[in-house]
């Protein structure tokens, strides 16, 4: 179904706009659904928020690395010039100078990203899920992820609801999680995360944020985890929480040995009756 919608699409464009293919178009009049323009893929504050917190954390802790937010990507693929919006892009050992306003992969030695992500909203569901996919693939992205950060209505996808593709021999292992990483107790469970390295720098999961939508449903995030200890990676505000949190424990610790050491002077000059 997903795949008829697309190939229909696809054949629509070429004919309006000849060999120049682009995501962000008007589908046929016949799927109106996903009929309605947008400048971006953003849809709710779910979406953003999510798309914002995987851009720090990427670029926190990946300073070598490249991180793309929101960006259009262009491609060239079996001929066409192919335009894609992800919300998020990471390109390992790649760093540039300068912003973009657009990604077009020809100037850049035809390089595609490491990891692409795409956030599941009403109006992209049909195209992250068939079309997309099948795009990344074709450019044999390494990692293509999709998610749901909170219930956009669609019940297939309520989240928890994460679906991963690996690139493994030329073909995408797809693998798709509905559960958190942690238990009510805050126990982490394992079978819950995705192993994308060594293809990536981390792994992944899905994690249950305290926040709630309008609906009354949870807000969920993407986490990334350090292979070897699991550890979540964190973004510039907690790692700086997290040092400011040490300091004050050390103060306290510096406190406490001063005033053990005050007390012994004390106690010792009353000995000494001095």
């Amino acid at each position: 179904m997903v795949d008829d919608v697309f190939n229909k699409e696809i054949e629509y464009l070429k004919k309006k706009y000849g060999n120049f293919v682009s995501t962000r178009h008007a589908a046929p009049p016949e799927y109106p659904e996903i009929n309605a323009p947008r400048l971006g893929r953003r849809e709710s504050e779910p979406h953003s928020l999510g798309i914002m917190r995987i851009y720090d954390i990427l670029t926190t802790n990946f300073p070598n690395d490249r991180a793309m937010m929101d960006l259009h990507h262009y491609f060239f693929v079996k001929g066409d010039k192919v335009d894609v919006q992800f919300d998020l892009s990471y390109f390992i050992n790649f760093k540039l100078s300068y912003t973009l306003s657009s990604f077009n992969s020809s100037k850049f030695d035809n390089k595609v990203p490491s990891l692409a992500i795409n956030i599941l909203s009403k109006s992209t569901y049909l195209k992250d899920l068939g079309y997309t996919k099948d795009l990344c693939h074709e450019l044999k992205i390494p990692v293509y992820i999709i998610f749901s950060t909170h219930d956009f209505s669609i019940s297939m996808y309520k989240p928890p609801f994460l679906r991963v593709h690996l690139l493994v021999d030329d073909k995408y292992n797809e693998i798709t999680i509905n559960g958190e990483l942690f238990d009510d107790d805050h126990n982490l469970i394992e079978n819950n995360i995705v192993k994308t390295s060594p293809l990536l720098p981390f792994n992944i999961g899905l994690l249950k944020l305290s926040t709630y939508h309008e609906s009354g449903t949870s807000n969920y995030t993407l986490a990334l985890l350090e292979p070897k200890t699991n550890k979540l990676y964190k973004t510039r505000s907690e790692l700086a929480e997290e040092r400011a949190e040490q300091e004050r424990l050390r103060a306290e610790q510096e406190k406490e040995r001063a005033d053990k050491l005050e007390k012994i002077v004390k106690d010792y000059k009353k000995r000494l009756n001095l």
